[in-house]
């Protein structure tokens, strides 16, 4: 008989931890645009210009894997750290790691709709992906983008941006 209770409590308490961490796991989890603002830029023409043109303004250059955070360092920013260096690596010493605080960019504001945020500009100064590092939980259960990303990034000839709206992950 005690066993029998002993087992029951186990599983009510496995039940528990479980059910506590699927909570907590569905909070953590954002839409990356969820009025479908930056969706609805994408429809413009000049919308790869535009971006590294205001790009350019905040003296980022041509060849740069930009991080978009904030300047209150949110959870989900810490969860990129090994996608920034995979990223990295992979597309080796054409791009230059660069940080920027969305903040510090007003215009980048009104189009990105969360943060963290990848912004990829290859050696020719072309948008090539724009939109999150991965999705789901903790953005480290779900999909890695990092090997797209780079694919993206070496695709030729070129033939527009890649931008990732759709996505469902950690985000602020």
């Amino acid at each position: 008989m005690r066993t029998r209770w002993g087992w029951a409590l186990l599983m009510l308490w496995a039940v528990s931890l479980l059910t506590a961490l699927l909570v907590y796991g569905q909070r953590q989890l954002s839409l990356f645009d969820p009025d479908g603002k930056l969706l609805h830029l994408t429809t413009a023409t000049e919308f790869d210009t535009q971006l590294v043109a205001i790009l350019n303004d905040a003296n980022i250059e041509a060849g740069s894997i930009l991080h978009v955070g904030t300047s209150s360092r949110c959870y989900c920013e810490s969860l990129t750290t090994p996608h920034q260096s995979q990223l990295s690596d992979k597309l080796g010493t054409n791009y230059e790691m660069v940080r920027l605080n969305i903040e510090d960019v007003p215009e980048l504001q009104n189009i990105i709709p969360a943060v963290p945020a990848l912004i990829v500009v290859d050696e020719l100064n072309h948008l090539r992906y724009l939109g999150p590092y991965a999705t789901g939980y903790g953005c480290f259960t779900g999909e890695d983008l990092v090997d797209q990303v780079v694919s993206y990034s070496r695709q030729s000839p070129y033939t527009g941006a890649v931008i990732n709206a759709d996505a469902e992950g950690c985000f602020c």
